[in-house]
């Protein structure tokens, strides 16, 4: 009788979920683990578009954050976080499970599957959704300065008392470019009669390209700099890195106009003797004459 009367009070004590009506011992924001769990939303609605705090560059395609460059992943995670955290707490435990990302044609927009776990009064929730995320177009630092023709050095390609060949400029020209970095650029070259002269973007990149090149083809390289303004109170220099290749050896053939001439003797500060490789006769070039010859 007694145990009757104690199932009795159980029964007649018993919760339920005033939104389902099931039987519970445990509430969630006064309602059962599933009606609760239904309540929660991890992702936008696949109709709506989500924010991200970088931009990409209708020039290059790099995604930026400001001025520092950054891939769209982490950017994406960040703001499904941000969105969470922002409805449920900044305390909320979020998890990234899977992300794919695929940039629209115009890269004015990303195509978004994520799958993402997240605790809410202690209740794990997992949820998976597709949303479309907008981009900013923006041209980043480093391409604006290219397209405005910005230099902050020069790198002067010449060689010692003769032309530099076209094999010996395609050298300089590849090394130029090879190694550019995040920060790094060529913004224009110029050829001229005597050389090739190449504008880069920063004095510590165009004492690299002078080590290089020195390094591939011999010679050395001396460098000069000049005021060019002030900013922020600082003096502002552009630097000038003037790369002198070898001269001519015994033995080498130089072309002058329509000549072939082989080098028999190099006569420091004075020139040349050799012999005309078309006619066999000894000439004699002077170094004002040797600036016009070029290595073959």
């Amino acid at each position: 009788m007694t145990e009757k009367k104690e199932a009795g009070k159980r029964a007649k004590w018993s919760k339920f979920c005033p939104k389902c009506g099931k039987q519970t011992d445990e509430f969630f924001d006064s309602m059962c683990k599933d009606c609760f769990k239904q309540g929660i939303t991890l992702l936008v609605p696949e109709s709506r578009s989500l924010e991200l705090s970088v931009s990409v560059c209708p020039h290059c395609g790099g995604f930026f954050k400001g001025k520092e460059q950054t891939s769209i992943k982490p950017a994406v995670e960040t703001a499904v976080r941000k969105a969470i955290w922002k409805k449920y707490g900044a305390e909320t435990p979020v998890e990234i499970a899977e992300l794919s990302v695929e940039l629209a044609e115009n890269k004015r927009s990303a195509h978004v599957s994520i799958a993402v776990k997240a605790e809410i009064s202690g209740v794990e929730i997992k949820e998976t959704g597709e949303f479309t995320a907008a981009l900013r177009r923006e041209i980043c630092e480093r391409c604006s300065r290219i397209a405005g023709g910005y230099y902050a050095a020069i790198v002067q390609i010449r060689a010692e008392v003769r032309i530099p060949t076209d094999e010996e400029l395609a050298v300089a020209e590849n090394i130029a470019h090879a190694p550019l970095g995040e920060s790094d650029f060529v913004s224009k070259e110029r050829m001229l009669k005597e050389g090739l002269d190449i504008y880069v973007s920063s004095a510590e990149y165009g004492r690299m390209i002078s080590r290089a090149v020195v390094k591939e083809l011999g010679g050395n390289f001396s460098e000069s700099k000049k005021l060019y303004g002030r900013k922020d109170g600082r003096d502002i220099y552009r630097v000038t890195f003037l790369v002198r290749l070898p001269g001519l050896k015994q033995g080498a053939v130089v072309k002058i106009g329509n000549k072939k001439i082989s080098v028999e003797k190099v006569i420091e500060g004075e020139g040349i003797e050799g012999v005309d490789m078309n006619t066999g006769e000894s000439v004699f070039v002077s170094k004002k004459e040797m600036m016009k010859a070029k290595k073959i």
